[in-house]
């Protein structure tokens, strides 16, 4: 059986690079809620809250697949291979993706 699988991705900007890089990031959401297992793919930023912990990220994506399988098939579209390849070297200074299953 196959479960739900979450992914949550963080951006911290070069600086001077943060617009730019929402903008980049934005230009994935299309493509990508078109892709089977899709469920979820929400660019964020953050809220100031008392229980935060850290410095804030710049814009977080926060996402749920269908299954694994459908996040590996994300990760191989050319649209995010280019932005990781092309893009995200000039703008983002620090990234942190993790994925998470339900218990």
């Amino acid at each position: 059986m196959m479960s739900d699988l979450y992914c949550v991705a963080r951006f911290n900007a070069k600086p001077g690079k943060a617009q730019e890089l929402q903008q980049a990031l934005k230009s994935l959401i299309a493509n990508t809620h078109r892709e089977d297992g899709c469920l979820l793919y929400q660019l964020t930023e953050e809220v100031p809250y008392a229980g935060a912990n850290g410095e804030p990220w710049d814009c977080v994506f926060i996402e749920q697949w269908a299954s694994r399988e459908a996040f590996e098939a994300h990760c191989a579209q050319p649209y995010i291979k280019e932005y990781f390849e092309q893009l995200a070297p000039a703008l983002v200074a620090d990234a942190d993706v993790r994925l998470f299953r339900p218990l």
